[in-house]
C-alpha cells in the first residue's frame, strides 16, 4: 500500500469495535470500486495499453528493472513485459496470500511487505489475528532469476509486520537495508509484536548472496514525533520512507508530520528536521502517506491521503484536503501544493508519486489519485505561484479506472490500478523532454543526482 495510513473506514471501524475478530482483515487503506463514467482526460497524455489484473486481489505498488515491471497485489505480484509499452504482457505470476504486497527490486532479488497476518510464512498461508501463536508478517524475499519461475527464498518477520518497505542499497558492503513502516491500528493488527504507541521503523539488513541470513534492528523516532489519534488507536509512526541516497537523506511520511533524516550510516538514521502542517489533522483521517525528492535534492514532496483511501476528497478542489505539499529539502520551509483542479465525486485523494528524473532544476512530477486518475504538474510553476489548474501539463481518468500508483519510468506512466491492472500512459508534451532513463527503479529510492 507505496505506497500504502491507507484505511479501509469501515473494516477499520468494524475491527476497531472488536477487540479479538475471528479473522484478520488485510490492512486495507483503498476502499471503493472504480470510477464512474468514461474515460476522460487531456489529449496530450495518451492511454497507450493496458494488462488486465488477473484476480479480484486489489493492486498495489509497482518497481521496475530494464524492460520489466513488478506489479504488487495482495495475493502476490506479476512480472509484466513493457518492451512495447502498448501491450504489457504478463510473463509470470507468483501466487502469495498477504496484504499489501509493496513490491521492490534488487538485482534478482524482489521483495514484498505483508501487513497482514498470517497463518504461516508460506504462500497458501491465510489471514489470521495478530495474536495468533505463530503468525507471520513482515518481508518475503523472492529470487526472479527465472522470469518464468519466481521463487520464494526467505521470510523475514519485523514487528507490526510492514505495511511499505524502502529499499536502501549499501553495495560497497554486499547488502541492502530495507526500511520498515508500518503502526497498530485495528483490533486484528494488536498483538505481542504489535503494540501501541508504536514509535519505531523496522531495519532489515539483507546480504544479497544469502538473503535468508537477514536480521532486523529498530529506530526509534525521534522523540518529539507527535501522537496520532486514529480511529481510537493512539500512536507514532510512519506511513512511507523515501531515500535519496547520494545526499545521504531519508524522507519520512510519518502520519502527522514528514521528517528528513540523515542516513549517511544507513544502519542508524539521525532525524534533521519535522514538517508539521496544520491541514494535517487526525481527526479527519488526515496523514502524510509519501514522500519523494525532485533529482537536485532541493524539494520534497509529502503527500496526504487524506480519508486513507476510503473517502471523496477531490470534491472540492480548492480546499487544502489530499494534497501533496511542497516543502524545501534544506529547511523545510513550506513552498507550494498540489491537487486535482476538477471535483472528483469518487474515492479520491492525492497518492503515490514521483518526480520525472531531470536536470537542471526542472521540476515535473506524476501522481495517482485513485478515481481522479493519473496526472502530471510542472511543480516549476507551483514554486513561482502558479495554480493547480495552471501548473497541471495533462491528465486522464480511464474508464472504471481506481489509480493506486502512478510512476514515471523511462519516457512513460506507469499506473496499478485497483480494478484495471496495469495502464500504460504517454506524455506527448517537451516539458519531460530531457528526462534521463534508468536501468531501473524503485520509485522511494533514488539513487544518482541529477543537476
Amino acid at each position: 500500500m507505496r505506497r500504502t495510513l491507507r484505511i479501509l473506514l469501515l473494516v477499520v471501524g468494524i475491527l476497531a469495535l472488536s477487540a479479538a475478530p475471528a479473522a484478520a482483515q488485510p490492512h486495507d487503506d483503498h476502499g471503493g470500486g472504480g470510477g464512474s463514467g468514461d474515460e476522460a482526460g487531456t489529449f496530450n497524455l495518451r492511454h497507450m495499453g493496458n494488462s488486465p489484473k488477473p484476480s479480484a486481489a486489489t493492486q498495489s505498488d509497482l518497481a521496475f528493472r530494464g524492460n520489466i515491471a513488478i506489479a504488487g497485489s495482495y495475493d502476490g505480484f506479476r512480472i509484466l513485459d513493457i518492451t512495447n509499452p502498448s501491450k504489457p504482457t504478463e510473463i509470470s505470476r507468483m501466487l502469495c496470500n498477504g496484504a499489501q504486497g509493496d513490491v521492490s527490486i534488487y538485482g534478482n532479488l524482489v521483495f514484498r511487505s505483508i501487513d497482514s497476518p498470517q497463518s504461516s510464512t508460506s504462500c497458501d498461508s491465510t489471514n489470521v489475528t495478530a495474536s495468533t501463536p505463530g503468525m507471520f508478517e513482515g518481508i518475503q524475499i523472492f529470487d526472479i532469476t527465472d522470469l518464468k519461475n519466481p521463487q520464494k527464498i526467505a521470510s523475514v518477520a519485523t514487528d507490526c509486520g510492514s505495511h511499505t518497505h524502502t529499499v536502501v542499497p549499501d553495495p560497497k558492503n554486499g547488502r541492502v537495508f530495507l526500511y520498515i513502516s508500518s503502526y497498530p491500528l485495528g483490533g486484528a493488527a494488536i498483538g505481542p509484536n504489535c503494540q501501541t504507541p508504536g514509535g519505531f521503523i523496522s531495519i532489515v539488513n539483507v546480504p544479497v548472496m544469502n538473503p535468508a541470513a537477514a536480521t532486523v534492528s529498530k529506530y526509534f523516532l525521534d522523540p518529539g514525533t507527535e501522537f496520532g489519534n486514529y480511529l481510537g488507536f493512539t500512536f507514532r509512526s510512519c506511513h512511507d520512507i523515501s531515500v535519496f541516497t547520494a545526499i545521504k537523506r531519508a524522507a519520512a511520511a510519518c502520519l502527522t508530520e514528514g521528517q528528513l533524516w540523515d542516513i549517511s550510516n544507513p544502519a542508524a538514521p539521525q532525524f534533521l528536521w519535522r514538517y508539521d502542517n496544520p491541514n494535517i489533522r487526525p481527526e479527519n483521517i488526515d496523514l502524510f502517506h509519501s514522500a519523494s525528492f525532485s533529482w537536485d535534492g532541493k524539494i520534497v514532496a509529502f503527500g496526504d491521503e487524506s480519508g486513507g483511501g476510503g473517502a471523496a476528497r477531490c470534491v472540492d478542489p480548492n480546499d487544502n484536503q489530499g494534497r501533496i505539499w511542497f516543502v524545501d529539502a534544506a529547511t523545510g520551509a513550506e513552498r507550494a501544493s498540489f491537487k486535482i483542479p476538477r471535483s472528483e465525486p469518487g474515492t479520491c485523494t492525492m497518492h503515490n508519486f514521483n518526480f520525472v528524473p531531470q536536470k537542471l532544476g526542472r521540476y515535473t512530477l506524476v501522481s495517482s489519485s485513485y478515481t481522479g486518475g493519473t496526472t502530471i504538474v510542472d511543480v516549476n510553476k507551483l514554486l513561482m505561484g502558479h495554480s493547480s489548474a495552471e501548473a497541471e501539463l495533462g491528465w486522464r481518468k480511464p474508464e472504471g479506472g481506481n489509480a493506486w500508483s502512478t510512476y514515471w519510468y523511462n519516457g512513460y506512466l506507469y499506473a496499478n490500478d485497483i480494478q484495471r491492472g496495469l495502464d500504460v500512459f504517454h506524455y506527448r508534451g517537451g516539458e519531460t523532454a530531457t528526462a534521463q532513463k534508468q536501468s531501473y527503479s524503485n520509485p522511494q529510492t533514488q539513487e544518482g543526482l541529477l543537476r
